[in-house]
């Protein structure tokens, strides 16, 4: 059995050395106590890779004392994300995101009953109305456009100094993932794509996304950059690639893939 831990919003991990990891069992009893973690458990399940089951628990934003006490810190998620395997992530992501779904769907969001869990379906099923409620996933995609040997890449206003990424968006209601591809390359940049072939898909569990990933060619048009939705956006050689977002996510994978293509191309001439 493995335990984690969210305080409010924050994953608890050790305070890293080197780096933070999940705690161990016993550290969480010690830092909590026995009884307090029983209280907080929330009954989602969850198995890890190799089938051992995976115990959820979350505690309000002042017991974050009582963790740092303990030679513990609370991490946000996308902190955590850069910290741990690929494989206590996807644990730590799907925990998250379920507890939510838990915690969220409390009462009825049709007629306000109180709800319960149905092993049957998978599903918070309301007893009263018969409504069920699934956890939330919301769609998105991302993409490389690639002109020649250039790439599209933009900064958005949250990024670290310096660091560039392909372009994304969220599906709309009523639109298919490549009509998703074109509209939102032409509002944020003001071109127009075509050619546009999958790539892969990731997780995002900040807090409920899918990113799926494509590669489109340019069309037509001019950059025409929406400065709601980015700061600059600019056509990239393969030789000369700014900094790049974190190694694990799906943007450095396309952008990665995009400079191999390229390099194998130079190679073969």
């Amino acid at each position: 059995m493995i335990d984690l831990i969210f305080v409010g919003t924050l994953t608890v991990l050790t305070a890293g050395d080197p780096t933070p990891e999940l705690p161990t069992r016993k550290a969480l009893s010690d830092a909590l106590g026995t009884s307090r973690l029983a209280a907080s458990v929330v009954d989602v399940e969850i198995q890890t890779a190799d089938g051992q089951s995976v115990r959820v628990h979350v505690l309000p934003s002042e017991d974050l004392g009582l963790v740092h006490a303990a030679g513990l810190r609370g991490y946000p998620l996308r902190s955590a994300w850069r910290h741990l395997s690929p494989e206590d992530f996807r644990i730590v992501g799907t925990a998250r995101q379920k507890a939510d779904w838990i915690l969220t769907h409390r009462f009825c969001s049709r007629c306000a009953a109180p709800t319960a869990l149905d092993p049957e379906t998978q599903s918070i099923r309301c007893p009263e109305c018969g409504q069920m409620h699934y956890p939330r996933i919301s769609p998105a995609v991302i993409v490389l456009v690639q002109r020649g040997r250039r790439a599209l890449l933009g900064r958005s206003p949250r990024f670290a100094d310096g660091v560039y990424s392909t372009l994304a968006g969220f599906v709309e209601p009523g639109e298919t993932l490549e009509e998703c591809v074109h509209r939102e390359i032409k509002e944020e940049v003001g071109i127009r794509v075509h050619n546009i072939r999958y790539f892969g898909s990731q997780s995002h569990p900040f807090p409920n996304s899918l990113m799926v990933g494509f590669i489109a060619d340019w069309l037509d048009g001019n950059l025409l950059i929406d400065p709601d939705e980015l700061t600059d956006a600019q056509w990239f050689d393969a030789d000369d690639l700014p900094l790049r977002p974190h190694p694990r996510s799906i943007a450095f994978r396309l952008i990665e893939d995009f400079k191999q293509r390229i390099q194998k191309e130079d190679g073969s001439r």
